[in-house]
């Protein structure tokens, strides 16, 4: 199986996700973050008047990150595209 190409999507003016079909990594925002696949890490996008997402990954630790609502479909791809490469994904 070859690995999925490179996935990136801007959440805000300042943070950027990328996904490279091995590990979620989160540019920007206060620090940097990465979350291997292994990890299990899952995107919730939440709405509402206060618009964040939020990685969660097996062990509970979560990491939230607010989004600009004009850039939802690029995050919902990266989103989509992330939990097809989870084990266990279809």
């Amino acid at each position: 199986m070859s690995p999925e190409p490179l996935c990136e999507a801007p959440a805000n003016d300042s943070v950027l996700l990328s996904f490279d079909g091995r590990v979620l990594e989160v540019f920007g925002y206060v620090d940097d973050a990465r979350y291997h696949v292994w990890e299990e890490p899952r995107i919730e996008i939440g709405t509402g008047r206060f618009r964040r997402l939020t990685i969660t990954v097996r062990s509970g630790r979560r990491h939230s990150i607010p989004y600009d609502a004009h850039l939802l479909p690029g995050v919902q791809v990266l989103a989509d595209l992330l939990a097809r490469s989870l084990p266990g994904a279809g």
